[in-house]
């Protein structure tokens, strides 16, 4: 079933607004810099005579590559470029319209053409501010970033995002995407959302969620080469860049998750971080590369972020919510939310991990991705992952997330 039209989004594309749209979904998720898009507008009824004027002009002016401002109740909530132009004569008349905001180029392109391939003893805000000034993009800093870095080095080739998380991961920070040009260095959970989130008989649709061991490990070793190490040696200092691989979702790293064998052979290499989770009862360890030189400090504070992170992050769980709103005011990812869910036993605050703006048959929905705050806390907060005091008819079968 084909819902009606919305005229509650827009995208300007070309120096004009478009309105009218019968689908649409808005994507923005941390684990993801870039947030995504697609609208389409479709007459699955009267095919033959192309009945609405705004399919052909959306054909013949839109093209892919245009800039775009998407805009929800009048609030612009993403800027940036039209992937794709799909359209469809068939049984039905379409034309489909998606794209990114503009932080999708710091995943596709290099870090850099002519250089610098090395910044000294500067802090990561002003190296990733370099990175980025070529994309037309701004960097602002809501926590504290630390002391500057001794030597940060981008590899031949390396892309701009690959650059820009290994600085980050290496201070512990959160890097987003505000979808309107902007990288934002912050921690998890700095705002709130707008309104708790009650299961059942409340504002939530269903509540579904998993608990997964796939990406844990009962040990978290950070393997790191010291610039004095390195200075000592007679021969060529190992290339600890060419297997290190940008560690995904959940602390691991590409491929099997492991570094080679042979890192620990290297002159100056050692282990210098390691953390466990006490949860994980068989032998699962887990070894990454620094990818720019740390001390001891540094190296040990990463391999116990790992293991935070990782442990937060395997709680994932979906709330659909009507509208895009409450209260006047947008859902948005990096929000601390209450959530009182008594079927899943949840009383407490859980992050906003990711969102979906939605438009269809069901009419406006918000579909939220939630987890444990501390799947992307800077340093530890405490234990954040017990329930509130709950109602007492939940004190039966409430459980530790």
């Amino acid at each position: 079933m084909t819902g009606a039209m919305t005229d509650r989004i827009s995208l300007t594309m070309g120096g004009q607004v478009y309105r009218t749209w019968t689908s649409f979904e808005l994507t923005r998720d941390l684990s993801e810099i870039s947030g995504s898009f697609q609208a389409e507008l479709r007459d699955a009824t009267r095919h033959v005579s192309f009945p609405w004027a705004d399919l052909m002009d959306l054909r013949a002016q839109v093209t892919a590559g245009l800039e775009v401002t998407v805009a929800i109740d009048g609030e612009p909530v993403l800027k940036g470029w039209v992937d794709e132009i799909t359209p469809r004569c068939g049984g039905q008349v379409s034309v489909s319209v998606s794209g990114r905001d503009k932080t999708c180029d710091l995943i596709d392109c290099a870090a850099t053409v002519k250089g610098p391939w090395e910044y000294r003893r500067q802090k990561i805000d002003k190296i990733i501010a370099a990175i980025v000034k070529p994309f037309g993009l701004t960097v602002r800093a809501d926590v504290d970033l630390g002391d500057p870095i001794d030597r940060v080095c981008i590899d031949v080739g390396e892309v701009a995002m690959s650059a820009i998380e290994k600085l980050c991961r290496q201070r512990q920070v959160l890097v987003l995407s505000d979808g309107v040009g902007g990288i934002v260095l912050t921690r998890g959970g700095k705002g709130r959302g707008p309104a708790d989130l009650v299961f059942p008989g409340g504002n939530v649709i269903e509540s579904a969620g998993s608990d997964s061991m796939r990406e844990r490990f009962s040990e978290y070793h950070v393997v790191a080469q010291g610039e004095k190490a390195g200075g000592k040696r007679k021969k060529k200092p190992a290339k600890l860049d060419v297997i290190a691989h940008p560690l995904g979702e959940g602390g691991s790293s590409g491929g099997s998750g492991g570094a080679s064998s042979g890192a620990y052979e290297q002159t100056g290499t050692k282990i210098v971080g390691t953390a466990k989770d006490d949860a994980v009862k068989r032998y699962r360890p887990m070894v990454v590369l620094a990818r720019n030189q740390c001390d001891a400090k540094i190296a040990q504070a990463q391999a116990e972020w790992m293991s935070r992170t990782a442990r937060a992050a395997a709680i994932k769980l979906d709330y659909p919510v009507r509208d895009f709103q409450a209260g006047g005011k947008l859902w948005r990812p990096n929000e601390l939310v209450m959530v009182k869910d008594s079927f899943q036993a949840i009383y407490r605050d859980l992050l906003i991990a990711g969102l979906v703006y939605s438009y269809g048959a069901q009419g406006a929905v918000t579909k939220l991705r939630l987890t444990g705050p501390e799947a992307f806390d800077l340093e530890p907060e405490g234990n954040r992952a017990k329930n509130h005091t709950q109602p007492k008819k939940l004190d039966t079968v409430a459980h530790d997330l």
